[in-house]
């Protein structure tokens, strides 16, 4: 159940601090106290105590499970044990008196009182004086008096205290009455009643009402409460309806959000929850935004097993519906999204896979996403597959579609369908002394690419030729075999692999304008990789006292690689990587430094850091464990141009100066790549910090580096991302190459940071914490901040409550706004606030 609050009224805001307030003031002042059910009174002849709800005592221990000395009686014998007994009355008509630590059961019901008469000819009870009843694990009712009989199993209960059963997440819910009347096996119908899962003599929180039905592992029903904080109203309800399933899916209104979101206004929230058996649900949902106008939306989940399952969704926007009318300053924005996710493991061994995000225009996500990263994010992705593998053979049907929209420009490439099947590497039996490993991959796939322009003048002078636009279908047939020949000696390992690999397309590229020609085209060329490993060099170091301290292991390795016969690599329509293969002649060098420590495990356990540290023995089970690599690559190109692929002047990215670097390097001919280095140290399993940066081999300048670090300890989690890239300026030898700013093509100015920290434990006391996300460069946000992003939390949480707000900034040019957001979450109720009800869109 969730209730909102807006960030905008005052007295809203005042109203929900102040019930913060005294939450938090009233709970330091005096220890926890027992609730009312299970508070001690002295009773040495049973395991589970009376209970006098008017009276406070000390706390008593968690009741224990029944022993298997005491079976359960049957469901027709009232069985009552008592320190004093009289009998009155004729036959079948008697009146049983019980006095003194009374203990009555009959089946799974067990009655216990100071005084207990028993009325054989109309099967009641009445208790009086410390009443307990229990109903196994299930529930439990005490009161000053009760009237029970004991065939119906129904009666009713004065000055009442109880619990019912325990949810999945370990909620009770506790309630007291001034009367409670059992009308049924499992339903309750209590009066002027108190209801909790606080577990305290004055709850934090609580509903008070004049009636409310309880059913046993089903749901509490309050009618016209009152939701108070230490005794505190706050506000009125006209219903509330408590979940005490183990497994809640019922249908039904879910509670309404509010919220302000900057230009989109005032934000009223509402859905229904539908389930459809035991298999599936879904959810219909609807916003308001005063300011803009009305979303509407729908979600899906089915689960056909354990593994198996499939999700889907919508939602759609009517922008401009509401407040100020459409016009040049208040564009039309709205639009829809779908979503389709799920797999599915079929019995013949057939696995289907799908992932599907459709948004109508940019701008749409860029709105009314609260997500930063979809709403700055230039790729929207979708694919299904289905995949069969058997034996050494995989079999593969795609069907694909990604859309990239740059600032001027779209770029839509769609494969529908593609079908591959593929051979992994095996042995070739009728070759007896040499240990050749044969493989392939071959495909048939449909495919399309189209390009969208804002400007095609101003596209044709960057670009130097007209935007894409293919058939809706262009095939393309391709098949890549290869062969390896993996050998070793004196401990270097050689490995030789060969292969060939012949394309057909339907469609091809005039060069000199990148119009789509109806002219197939057949793209064949030969591949040869030699990979030598030399011997690993290792070192062990020892500390003073000569107890071992770290291993260093030293790993070159040297690839060459040749690719030849692509001679006509601009004709060629880039669909995919595959497409973008060129002829190359090429060495690729590296060395790996990898630090070895000894710990007791891969989890790198606290007990291993000490023993490693004091000098320990360590146990059998030690082993080294990799704490810190670092490693150096780069590559020698003995053709600069790549068979005429490389064109200077230009940003070209291709196979293989797309490789070791995320950065392009491919404006300019050059024999040697940037230097790559990659350093990650992990000195336990909850730190970690990586860099990687690209040397410049001309003048040894940096090009680009990127560093995350990460830590997760139980009361710290903090995590930070940090990149930033050169726009390079070229040797005069170079100059003629350069771009219109005069730098190398394809390198940029770029600096974005992204830290976040999270302090304390979100289950007990105080916790909070913030993310940022700051783009130092390009500051796309408006004025001169470059804070695009940022989230600010801080929190309380009680053993049956919590209370959470959140402050988000969006500062992204196209949307700038602040919300705030709070929440208040009671156990076994659920979550009050203006937290938002997630369209996978968000």
């Amino acid at each position: 159940m969730r209730l909102a609050f807006s960030s905008k009224p005052i007295f809203r805001f005042t109203l929900f601090a102040l019930a913060t307030a005294i939450i938090s003031i009233a709970s330091p002042v005096r220890g926890q106290q027992t609730n009312p059910v299970d508070r001690k009174v002295t009773n040495p002849m049973t395991d589970t105590p009376n209970v006098n709800p008017l009276t406070q005592d000390q706390p008593v221990r968690p009741r224990s499970p029944s022993r298997p000395d005491e079976p359960a009686q049957a469901t027709d014998n009232l069985k009552v044990d008592a320190g004093k007994q009289t009998v009155s009355g004729p036959e079948h008509a008697r009146v049983f008196l019980y006095e003194g630590n009374v203990d009555a059961r009959i089946g799974t019901y067990r009655l216990q009182a100071d005084k207990v008469t028993v009325y054989e000819a109309t099967n009641r009870v009445i208790a009086e004086g410390n009443v307990v009843f229990d109903q196994g694990e299930q529930q439990r009712i005490t009161g000053t008096r009760a009237e029970w009989n004991y065939r119906t199993k129904t009666g009713f209960f004065v000055d009442s205290t109880g619990f019912t059963n325990q949810t999945q997440d370990g909620t009770r819910i506790y309630f007291t009455a001034d009367r409670v009347e059992r009308i049924s096996l499992d339903t309750l119908v209590a009066t002027n009643v108190q209801v909790t899962a606080c577990d305290e003599d004055v709850p934090k929180w609580s509903f008070y009402a004049k009636r409310a039905t309880i059913k046993t592992g089903d749901r509490v029903r309050v009618y016209s409460p009152r939701l108070r904080i230490k005794d505190v109203p706050i506000f009125y309800l006209p219903y509330a309806s408590v979940s005490i399933k183990q497994r809640d899916r019922a249908s039904g209104f879910l509670t309404p959000t509010f919220g302000g979101s900057g230009e989109k206004g005032f934000r009223l929230s509402n859905a229904y929850y539908q389930t459809l058996g035991r298999s599936a649900d879904v959810t219909l949902r609807n916003d308001v935004y005063t300011s803009r106008g009305i979303g509407i939306g729908a979600d899906l989940r089915t689960r056909a097993n354990s593994r198996s399952y499939f999700n889907l969704g919508f939602y759609t926007v009517f922008d401009r519906t509401l407040g100020p009318e459409e016009g040049a300053t208040h564009p039309n924005q709205g639009g829809s999204s779908f979503y389709v996710e799920g797999v599915h493991y079929f019995p013949n061994g057939f696995i289907a896979a799908a992932d599907v995000n459709i948004t109508s225009n940019l701008a749409f996500r860029q709105v009314f996403s609260d997500s930063i990263q979809q709403a700055i994010s230039p790729e929207e992705r979708s694919q299904v597959f289905v995949n069969k593998n058997h034996g050494d053979y995989s079999f593969n049907l795609l069907a694909r579609t990604q859309v990239t929209s740059l600032p001027t420009s779209r770029i839509r490439i769609r494969e529908l369908p593609g079908i591959s099947i593929e051979k992994r590497p095996s042995l070739l039996s009728f070759l007896k002394k040499l240990p050749v490993y044969f493989s392939f991959e071959g495909g048939a796939e449909g495919l399309s690419r189209k390009e969208s322009v804002d400007d095609p003048v101003a596209f044709r002078n960057e670009v130097g030729g007209d935007p894409i636009v293919s058939p809706s279908l262009v095939q393309r047939l391709d098949f890549h075999p290869r062969v390896a020949l993996p050998i070793n000696f004196a401990g270097f390992s050689i490995t030789a692999t060969a292969g060939a690999r012949a394309t057909f397309y339907s469609n091809s590229l005039n060069p000199t304008n990148r119009a789509v020609l109806s002219t197939n085209l057949t793209r064949g060329y030969g591949e040869f990789e030699l990979d030598v490993r030399p011997p690993a060099l290792a070192k062990n170091f020892h500390r003073g006292n000569g107890v071992f301290f770290f291993r260093h292991v030293i790993e070159p390795y040297l690839i060459y690689r040749k690719i030849s016969g692509i001679n006509e690599f601009d004709r060629l329509i880039r669909f995919d990587f595959n497409d973008a293969i060129a002829n190359t002649n090429e060495i690729e060098f590296g060395i790996s430094n990898r630090f070895f420590t000894r710990r007791s495990t891969e989890n790198v356990s606290s007990a291993a850091v000490r023993a490693t540290r004091t000098g320990e023995k360590a146990p059998l089970s030690s082993q080294p464990y990799e704490a810190l690599t670092v490693t150096v690559r780069g590559k020698y190109f003995f053709d600069r141009f790549f068979g005429g692929a490389l064109i200077p002047g230009r940003r070209n990215q291709f196979y293989p100066i797309n490789t070791l670097s995320g950065f392009s390097y491919g404006g300019i001919p050059r024999r040697f790549s940037p230097l790559n280095v990659e350093a990650r140290y992990r000195p336990r399993n909850d730190i970690f910090v990586d860099l990687r940066t690209d040397l410049d081999t001309r003048d040894g300048g940096l090009r680009a580096i990127s560093t995350t670090f990460g830590i997760t300890r139980p009361l710290v989690q903090a995590f930070q991302s940090f990149y930033y890239t050169r726009a390079i300026e070229l040797v005069p030898s170079l100059a003629r190459f350069a771009d219109a700013r005069g730098n190398e093509p394809g390198t940029l100015r770029g600096s974005q940071w992204s830290p976040s920290l999270f302090l304390g434990d979100r289950e007990r006391g105080l916790y909070g914490g913030a993310s940022f996300f700051f783009d130092f460069q390009e500051r796309p946000g408006q004025g001169n901040t470059s804070l695009i992003s940022s989230t600010v939390t801080v929190g309380y949480s009680w053993d049956c409550c919590a209370v959470t707000a959140q402050n988000y900034t969006f500062n992204v040019g196209v949307r700038q706004e602040n919300r705030v957001v709070f929440s208040f979450r009671l156990n076994g109720i659920g979550t009050f606030g203006t937290e938002q009800i997630g369209q996978r869109s968000r």
